[in-house]
């Protein structure tokens, strides 16, 4: 039976949680420098006033554009004194204890939740996969809900479903397709709520505001706005995304290591293997006891809640430029911790063995947590020192070839010296050497990506570069 909300126990288990997930959030959060999708956000939100805001957003485009609510909120919260890198951060705490509050009600959906290296590495970051992961639990709510109630005539659930529907679509393009998944999920569960003209009563405001959402969206790609076009990664950046969600990837090499080859990963074996049987077994455990106790109808609509958006977006990555990863699963992040949880509870012929596969696959993800939270292979491009270095090379007049984005430098050289400083450091975008003969230092972020396939240090060193420095996601090379 789930407590009463009125009941004053429940009320002090719910400001516990809270304490629990801001602290557990708060230390996941860091002070590493902004990488490039984050300080396209954070430049845009220390525009004072919001009608400049607007415009600069449509002027850069990208696909902040369609991530309407979030950068929104995130121009707001800069408007309330928040400029760091942790305090900008800090916006997606809220998200968090919404994800953890959504769930309370199964027994150990906040340990799980609050150990996930997923769900803690986004609530660290400046983009809104925290708001997704929230807005997915509140649909894993909403659905739990309508499954409960399907033998009565009521209309159980609805509302929260629908509003999990709306935050979904209004956080991303990406995420509007989930909200499509949350959607077709719920009518094959309740079907006959088609026919009532009282559902569609209560549905009607939130159908107002999808079709405003999806007005908008439309608008955006009639103007021609959309993400950068990346070489999309196929499946193996897909099996990344699965391999990044289910907790792995504090344990194993890091992001900048894992796009040199798969094959980096084969030092990490040792401890991936175990950490991946634990990790599943929990899950198997954890899913067969829902199954079992799950009508097939509300299993088919759930399982079309989950997989019909990864099916879409795996297919738009294959056929479009656009790189498919674990982020842009992130709304999914219920159905891989849920059956976890459940684990813990689960009976069967051997009733230890689900608590310990949970305990173990929790050890795991806490240990992956940590590596993320502090080991330097798994920091984010460190834009904060290369932005220095440029607009220092620039004060001393030198010529420098920025192959890097110029949104985050922005936001760096803002920090430093204000608008004034941004609009000096413009000639990197407006003004770069013609040629290397012309330049005196380039930068690049991720030469990997931007030089695939190309021998750029041979380049480099026919023009007399040599390399001065390396960090996090950069290189750069001078000549005297």
């Amino acid at each position: 039976m789930n407590p009463s909300p009125s009941n004053p126990r429940n009320s002090i288990r719910i400001l516990l949680l809270s304490i629990a997930a801001m602290v557990v959030g708060a230390a996941a959060i860091t002070q590493q420098s902004l990488w490039m999708d984050e300080g396209s956000g954070a430049f845009k939100a220390l525009i004072p006033d919001f009608k400049t805001w607007w415009a600069m957003t449509m002027r850069l485009g990208g696909s902040d554009t369609q991530m309407p609510v979030y950068m929104f909120l995130l121009w707001v919260w800069a408007q309330l004194g928040a400029i760091s890198e942790f305090a900008l951060r800090a916006i997606n705490l809220p998200w968090l204890i919404l994800a953890v509050l959504a769930l309370r009600n199964v027994r150990f959906w906040p340990l799980v939740c609050l150990t996930s290296p997923f769900v803690l590495y986004y609530t660290g970051e400046l983009r809104p996969y925290a708001m997704q992961i929230a807005a997915g639990a509140v649909a894993a709510a909403a659905m739990g809900k309508i499954i409960a109630a399907r033998e009565r005539q009521d209309f159980s659930g609805l509302h929260v479903a629908c509003f999990a529907g709306l935050l979904l679509a209004s956080s991303s393009l990406t995420a509007a397709v989930w909200a499509a998944g949350l959607s077709a999920g719920i009518v094959i569960i309740r079907p006959d709520w088609l026919a009532k003209k009282a559902f569609w009563f209560r549905v009607l405001p939130w159908l107002a505001g999808g079709l405003v959402i999806a007005s908008y969206y439309a608008f955006t790609l009639f103007k021609g706005y959309r993400a950068t076009g990346i070489e999309g990664g196929g499946i193996l950046s897909v099996f990344f995304g699965f391999y990044e969600m289910i907790g792995l990837l504090g344990l194993g090499p890091g992001r900048n290591e894992l796009r040199a080859g798969p094959s980096t990963i084969l030092p990490s074996l040792a401890i991936l293997i175990p950490a991946a049987l634990c990790i599943g077994t929990a899950w198997v455990f954890g899913f067969k006891t829902w199954f079992e106790k799950t009508p097939a109808r509300c299993v088919a609509g759930v399982a079309c809640a989950v997989l019909l958006p990864i099916l879409v977006l795996t297919a738009v990555g294959l056929l479009q430029d656009f790189r498919v990863l674990g982020r842009h699963f992130s709304p999914a992040m219920p159905a891989v911790l849920l059956p976890i949880a459940l684990a813990f509870s689960a009976g069967g012929r051997f009733k230890s063995l689900p608590a310990l596969a949970a305990s173990l696959a929790v050890a795991f993800m806490l240990a992956s947590s940590i590596g993320l939270r502090i080991l330097e292979r798994h920091a984010r491009d460190d834009y904060r020192t290369a932005a220095n270095l440029g607009i220092d090379a620039l004060e001393k007049g030198r010529s420098v070839w920025w192959q890097a984005d110029m949104n985050a430098t922005r936001y760096y050289a803002y920090r430093r010296g204000g608008m004034p400083l941004v609009n000096d450091i413009q000639l990197l975008e407006s003004e770069p050497p013609t040629s290397l003969m012309f330049a005196d230092m380039v930068v690049i972020n991720r030469p990997d990506l931007r030089h695939a396939g190309n021998n750029y240090r041979a380049e480099l060193k026919r023009n007399l570069f040599k390399p001065t420095a390396s960090f996090t996601g950069f290189e750069v090379w001078e000549t005297k």
